[in-house]
């Protein structure tokens, strides 16, 4: 994994995909907004990575999200936001 520096507390606020296999209608179904916070451990043209854990040397739980489903990364020890 590409070090980027000190671990940083984020929060992400981004766009999921949502499927349906049963009857709901095209009304029914629309993508979601979520909210996730961890560790920013990872950021490229691609996507960003976050951990929920972290240990001595390693990051653990960790959520690839598409850069493209990135709406908002928040620092929360500065609250300095960064819009997408």
């Amino acid at each position: 994994m590409r070090d980027i520096g000190k671990p940083r507390i984020v929060t992400v606020d981004w766009v999921d995909t949502v499927d349906s296999s049963g009857w709901d209608t095209k009304d029914d179904i629309d993508i979601k907004l979520v909210k996730q916070i961890g560790w920013l451990v990872d950021k490229n043209e691609k996507c960003i990575k976050i951990a929920d854990s972290l240990s001595e040397e390693e990051y653990y739980g960790i959520t690839a999200i598409p850069i493209g489903c990135v709406k908002l990364i928040v620092d929360l020890l500065t609250g300095t936001p960064e819009s997408y």
